[in-house]
C-alpha cells in the first residue's frame, strides 16, 4: 500500500481531500437545500418519506447513479458530504449506489441490466441489496434463502423463518429495484452456493411484488431508516437476473456450468464484491463525520469562555481534559484519513475479488470506524449541553457512526478475520530481538510499531495450529490487535512520507506519541522500553500536543467545511443571537 501519487508540493487540502474539489463543493451546495432540511415536528416517517424525495434530488442534480456508482472518488464522496450534511441519506445511498447500481453495473452485461439500471439512474426506483437473514447475520456465506430453475428463470424461496431477510431499508412503498442473495439449488439438488438476482420488490406504485412479504420493523433511534423484514414465497425472477460476472452458466435444464475451477474459488467473492465498496464508503464517511465533529468542537471550544474562579475566564480549549483529547483525536483523524485515502485510490484500480483487496478493506474498516465513533463521542461530550442539539451536528453523527460500524459486516468481526489472515501471511518475518527503544528518536518510534506488529504476529501463531474452534477463538483477541498494529505501522510511514508539511509532521508526532503511549504496558513487558521511557513518552506527548496546536487553524481550514453551509450555532461569534436565529427561522419548525 502507497501514499497516494501526487501529493508532492500538494497544498494540505488536497492532501486531505479525495477527488475533485468542483465535486466536493457542488455536493455542499445540493447537500444544503433549506427545501430538505429537518424540523423539530417531523416524525420518523415523515423524515423517512422525505429521505427519499432527497436521495431523488441529490440524484438528479449529480446525474447518472451508475456513473457515480463506478466512479469510486464521486461515490465516497458522496457517502462523505450525506453523512455531514444529510445524515438521513446514509441508509439509502448505500443501497442505491453501490450495492444496487454498483452490482448491476459490474456482474452482468449490459443489456440484463440495462431495464433496472434505466430505472436506478434517475431514481424512478430505489436500488437495495437484500443479504443478511435472522439466521445469518451479516455471514452471509450461511444465508438459507433459496434459489431454483423453473424452466426458463429462477424462483425464490423463504425455507424457513430463520432465512428471513432482516432489517433492509424497504418498508416505504416505493419502486424498487433489489439485488437478492440467494443459495442456486441446481436441477439436481447440488447446493451450488450464494448467488445474485435481481428483483422488482415493490412495483411503480409501491406495491410488493407477487411472492414477497415485506414487514417494517420498530422504531429505532440512532438512524431514520424504513428497516424491513422480508420474505420469499416463489417470487419469480428472469433468467436475465442472475448476476453471474461471466464466472458460469445455466443451460435450459437449471445445470450451472463454472467457467473453471478459478472462477468457481471467485463466485462469493464477486456476488459480495461490492460489499468492499460499502465498507470502505462507509468508513471514509465516518471519517468525514469525525472530521466534522473535531471542526466543530474544536472551533467552539476556541470561542467558549468558561468562568472557572471571579478572576479566571480561560478558553473551553485550554482546559486539559478538552485540549489533550480533541487534539489527539484530531491526529488519529488525520492519520485514518490519511490512510484511508490510500485504500481508495489502491481500490480504483483494484479486482474487487482479490482476497488482498478484501482484505485491506476489512483491515480499513475496523481501524476507522472504531475511532471515528470514539472521536464523534468525545466531541459530543467535550461540547457540553450544545453538543445534545442536532442544530450542532454532532449529536446526529453518533448514530450513522453506530449503524455503519455493524453495517457490511461488523467491525470486530471482519478486524478479527483481517488480522487472523494476516498472522499467516507475515508468519515467517520474525520480530526484532527486545531491546530498549529511544521514545524521544523519530525512527525508534517507527521500529516500536514494527516490533510490536511482528511479536503480535509471532504471538498468534500458537493459535494458528489447527483450525478447532479453541484456537479459532483463542486466536481473536491477538488478531484484532494485529489489525490496529498493522494499519498504525503503515498510517505512521504515509505520515512520514507527507512530513514535507509541518501540520501533518507535527500530526505523525501526536500520533505515534500517542500510540506508543497507549501500549506503554506491552512495551515495558516484551522489553521494548525501559521504565524511565514511558514518563519521557508522556512528557514528549505533551510537547508534540503543544506543537499540534499551533497548527490547529490550518488543519480545521483544509477540512474545507463551511460555517454557513454547517450552520451550527456554536460556530457563531454570537451564541445567543445564532440561536434566536435558528429558533425564528420558519424552516425549521
Amino acid at each position: 500500500m502507497n501514499t497516494r501519487a501526487g501529493t508532492q508540493g500538494a497544498s494540505l487540502a488536497d492532501v486531505l481531500r479525495h477527488g475533485s474539489l468542483d465535486f466536493h463543493q457542488h455536493l455542499q451546495e445540493i447537500l444544503s437545500n433549506p427545501d430538505y432540511f429537518v424540523t423539530d415536528k417531523q416524525s420518523q416517517q415523515r423524515r423517512r418519506e422525505d429521505a427519499y424525495d432527497q436521495l431523488r434530488y441529490l440524484v438528479k442534480e449529480i446525474g447518472s447513479t451508475r456513473e457515480v456508482a463506478t466512479d469510486l472518488p464521486e461515490l465516497f464522496a458522496v457517502f462523505d458530504w450525506s453523512a455531514v450534511l444529510a445524515t438521513d441519506l446514509i441508509p439509502l445511498i448505500s443501497g442505491h449506489f453501490n450495492l444496487a447500481s454498483g452490482s448491476l453495473a459490474t456482474l452482468t452485461d449490459s443489456d440484463s441490466a440495462a431495464p433496472y439500471l434505466q430505472d436506478l439512474d434517475d431514481a424512478s426506483a430505489i436500488g437495495v441489496m437484500l443479504l443478511t437473514e435472522y439466521g445469518c447475520g451479516s455471514n452471509i456465506g450461511f444465508m438459507q434463502t433459496t434459489a431454483t430453475w423453473d424452466g426458463d428463470g429462477f424462483v425464490i424461496n423463504t425455507p424457513n423463518p430463520r432465512a428471513r431477510k432482516f432489517m433492509p431499508s424497504v418498508g416505504i412503498p416505493v419502486s424498487r429495484v433489489c439485488v437478492v442473495g440467494a443459495r442456486y439449488i441446481d436441477s439436481a439438488g447440488v447446493d451450488q452456493g450464494v448467488h445474485l438476482f435481481t428483483a422488482r420488490l415493490r412495483d411503480a406504485n409501491g406495491e410488493a411484488a407477487p411472492g414477497v412479504t415485506i414487514s417494517q420493523l420498530d422504531h429505532q433511534p440512532l438512524v431514520i431508516m424504513d428497516n424491513s423484514v422480508i420474505s420469499f414465497d416463489n417470487l419469480r425472477v428472469e433468467r436475465s437476473a442472475w448476476l453471474s460476472n461471466n464466472l458460469a452458466s445455466i443451460d435450459d435444464q437449471g445445470v450451472l456450468t463454472w467457467r473453471d475451477e478459478n472462477s468457481r474459488k471467485r463466485a462469493f467473492a464477486s456476488a459480495i464484491s461490492q460489499l468492499t465498496v460499502g465498507r470502505l464508503a462507509l468508513s471514509s464517511c465516518l471519517n468525514a463525520s469525525a472530521r466534522a465533529s473535531l471542526y466543530i468542537a474544536l472551533r467552539y471550544a476556541a470561542k467558549r469562555v468558561v468562568p472557572l474562579t471571579p478572576f479566571d475566564h480561560p478558553l473551553m480549549a485550554d482546559l486539559p481534559h478538552v485540549r489533550d483529547t480533541l487534539l489527539t483525536d484530531l491526529a488519529g483523524t488525520i492519520a485514518r484519513t490519511v490512510y484511508g485515502n490510500s485504500v481508495k485510490t489502491a481500490l480504483a484500480g483494484s479486482d474487487l475479488t482479490d482476497r488482498n483487496t478484501v482484505v485491506s478493506v476489512m483491515l480499513a474498516k475496523h481501524f476507522i470506524q472504531l475511532h471515528a465513533l470514539d472521536t464523534v463521542t468525545h466531541c459530543r461530550i467535550k461540547m457540553g449541553a450544545q453538543g445534545m442539539f442536532s442544530a450542532n451536528r454532532v449529536a446526529d453523527y453518533l448514530g450513522v457512526c453506530h449503524a455503519a460500524i455493524t453495517g457490511e459486516g461488523d467491525c470486530y468481526v471482519l478486524g478479527s478475520v483481517a488480522g487472523r489472515v494476516l498472522a499467516k501471511d507475515l508468519a515467517t518475518s520474525a520480530p526484532p530481538a527486545p531491546r530498549p527503544h529511544d521514545p524521544t528518536d523519530r525512527n525508534d518510534r517507527a521500529r516500536l510499531f514494527r516490533a510490536r506488529t511482528l511479536t503480535i504476529v509471532q504471538e498468534a501463531q500458537q493459535h494458528l495450529t489447527t483450525p478447532g474452534l479453541e484456537d479459532r477463538l483463542a486466536v481473536i483477541p491477538a488478531a484484532l490487535d494485529l489489525a490496529e498494529a498493522y494499519c498504525a505501522e503503515e498510517a505512521l510511514r504515509q505520515l512520514d512520507g507527507l512530513a514535507e508539511h509541518p501540520e501533518l509532521a507535527a500530526v505523525r508526532d501526536v500520533f505515534a506519541l500517542h500510540y506508543l503511549v497507549q501500549h506503554a504496558t506491552w512495551y515495558l513487558t516484551h522489553g521494548l522500553l525501559a521504565l524511565d521511557a514511558v514518563a519521557t513518552l508522556e512528557q514528549q506527548l505533551r510537547l508534540a500536543v503543544d506543537n499540534l496546536a499551533e497548527y490547529l487553524e490550518p488543519l480545521l481550514d483544509a477540512f474545507e467545511f463551511n460555517d454557513e453551509i454547517l450552520g451550527a450555532p456554536v460556530l457563531s461569534e454570537d451564541l445567543p443571537q445564532a440561536w434566536d436565529n435558528r429558533i425564528a427561522d420558519p424552516r425549521r419548525h
